[in-house]
């Protein structure tokens, strides 16, 4: 859907632009390129310029674009009371925007003067494609044909105009086209952008809105790990006479290891595969939630990329093996002597284990990064995870230790709650660090969410302001 909003966002899936007529031999190359490419192109000319009521004479500044038919090629150009027509500016029609009627004391029907010209005003724009409504704006808006941008004598010297070519490209294509286009105006005035550059502020804005989704799909998964961590270490505990017997019979640790590791991985593939299964069946359900709600000159394939597919096993699987790694490493500690008499594993530090713990952490900290999309954002969600970790950690044990006098309580219930919570092998800690980071989450993202949304909707949004008034004194020339 984001593809869609970025289409919208330039009326198309590129566009060539430039301050200078085109000249014949690039013209000519252009054409070349989308013929080969299958592609197609309609042109738009924009500049500022003056609009005058006949039976007036007031006079406004206005933005002018003129267009050809087949604009635009996605979105929609949107008119009050009457649908779009390239037809209503055939002949010197003139589409304006509602504030320029009352600016000039004028009515549809009413003729506009604009340069040559006289334009009849044909109907009333509501919201356009193509624009970023956020914008400096010298005044109102209006549309004309290209062809009576001409008549009109508008691009004579000296006229400030934006030449532009909205393409309409197939998929598999654009990229290709967009870079030999580059490449052709490489030494000219003539600028080339899909709908997917990140050069202007709408492409960071989705950059970011993409990186914050693949960190909000990453730290779900963390909390997933966190659970994944727990149960491994009961389940070690649980085997502990198992594991005792099976060394009795000549099995290593390094065997054993290979073993858990192996049912660690198929269940974390498995449940990788039932969560990319899940995400296919919500993705399949968009088009009917959106049928309601069509977008004109818009057709949109949902579906799931097989890259995303790899990226989601991957991450699930990578995520489900390392958190289960240091809790599989007290296998290594569990004696035959365990079947005689009870004992439990010794809590030291070796060698191998903080190895194996720093291996750990780094995998975590680099796929942090990776899903961020930077080293810097990275490292500072990584930090701000353990330091949550940490602080969730510490409140537990305090809250353990500050119900610890309740254990001599007279009511049953209230006196083995209190017990449980501190008996060996209790995962009462693990349980509040994840609910408190579970919540810690929801409260993050609730938050970002907004900021982002807030973000975006100053460059898109229906009461972005029309006109910028900038006051410059005389002293300041």
């Amino acid at each position: 859907m984001t593809f869609v909003v970025a289409r919208s966002l330039i009326a198309g899936d590129a566009v060539i632009s430039t301050n200078r007529a085109i000249e014949p031999e690039l013209a000519a190359r252009i054409e070349t390129r989308l013929r080969d490419a299958g592609a197609t192109a309609v042109r738009s000319v924009e500049l500022g310029t003056m609009a005058r009521a006949a039976q007036s004479e007031k006079t406004r500044m206005v933005e002018l674009r003129a267009v050809e038919p087949g604009f635009p090629y996605y979105g929609a150009l949107k008119l009050q009371g009457q649908p779009y027509d390239h037809a209503l500016l055939r002949g010197f029609g003139v589409l304006v925007r509602p504030e320029l009627l009352a600016q000039l004391d004028v009515a549809v029907g009413n003729t506009l003067v604009i340069g040559t010209g006289r334009f009849t005003i044909r109907g009333v724009i509501e919201s356009e494609p193509g624009r970023r409504l956020g914008a400096f704006s010298l005044g109102p808006r209006v549309f004309i044909d290209i062809e009576d941008l001409r008549k009109a004598g508008l691009l004579t010297f000296g006229a400030r105009a934006s030449y532009q070519q909205l393409l309409r490209v197939p998929d598999a294509e654009l990229d290709a086209l967009v870079l030999a286009l580059r490449r052709d105006f490489a030494e000219t005035f003539v600028r080339v952008r899909s709908y997917k550059s990140t050069e202007d502020d709408i492409g960071e804005d989705f950059a970011r809105a993409e990186n914050y989704m693949s960190l909000v799909g990453l730290v779900i998964v963390i909390l997933g790990g966190i659970g994944v961590s727990s149960v491994t270490r009961v389940f070690v505990q649980q085997k502990m006479r198992s594991i005792a017997i099976l060394k009795c019979v000549g099995a290593r640790s390094g065997q054993l290891l290979a073993v858990y590791m192996a049912q660690v991985t198929a269940l974390g593939l498995v449940g990788s595969a039932v969560g990319v299964l899940l995400a296919g069946a919500a993705i399949s359900a968009i088009p009917a939630v959106l049928a309601a709600r069509p977008t004109p000159n818009v057709q949109v394939e949902y579906g799931l990329t097989s890259t995303a597919v790899a990226q989601g096993l991957g991450i699930g699987l990578l995520v489900s093996v390392l958190f289960s790694l240091v809790p599989l490493l007290d296998v290594r500690h569990v004696k035959p002597s365990l079947l005689l008499r009870e004992e439990s594993p010794p809590r030291r530090l070796d060698l191998l284990g903080i190895l194996v713990t720093g291996a750990v952490v780094l995998g975590l900290l680099g796929l942090t990064v990776w899903q961020a999309g930077s080293l810097r954002v990275g490292l500072v969600v990584a930090a701000g995870f353990v330091g949550a970790t940490a602080v969730l950690h510490l409140a537990g044990t305090a809250l353990i230790r500050a119900m610890a006098p309740l254990a001599h309580a007279r009511w049953f219930p209230l006196r083995h709650a209190v017990l449980q919570l501190s008996r060996p092998g209790s995962q009462a800690r693990i349980v509040i660090l994840a609910v408190g980071l579970g919540s810690f989450f929801i409260v993050g993202v609730r938050s970002l969410q907004e900021t982002l949304v807030r973000e975006l909707t100053v460059d898109i949004a229906a009461d972005s302001p029309d006109m910028f008034l900038l006051d410059v004194q005389s002293d300041q020339v």
